[in-house]
């Protein structure tokens, strides 16, 4: 029944988060979202390039 006990706490502690947390700043977010989408373009790209090799190799 201890975790039962842990799910009821749960709301409580998010809501400790949510109200420490700060929203922010534009600048912070749109260095955040860029550096996230460069990080998804490369991952994309180096799939897509082992995807191509294996594809020649293999035939």
């Amino acid at each position: 029944m201890d975790i039962i006990e842990e799910i009821k706490k749960l709301p409580a502690e998010w809501k400790k988060i949510v109200t420490v947390a700060k929203k922010p700043d534009k600048e912070m977010f749109n260095l955040n979202l860029k550096v996230t989408l460069i990080v998804m373009a490369f991952v994309g790209l180096l799939a897509f390039l082992i995807q191509l090799a294996l594809t020649i190799l293999i035939g």
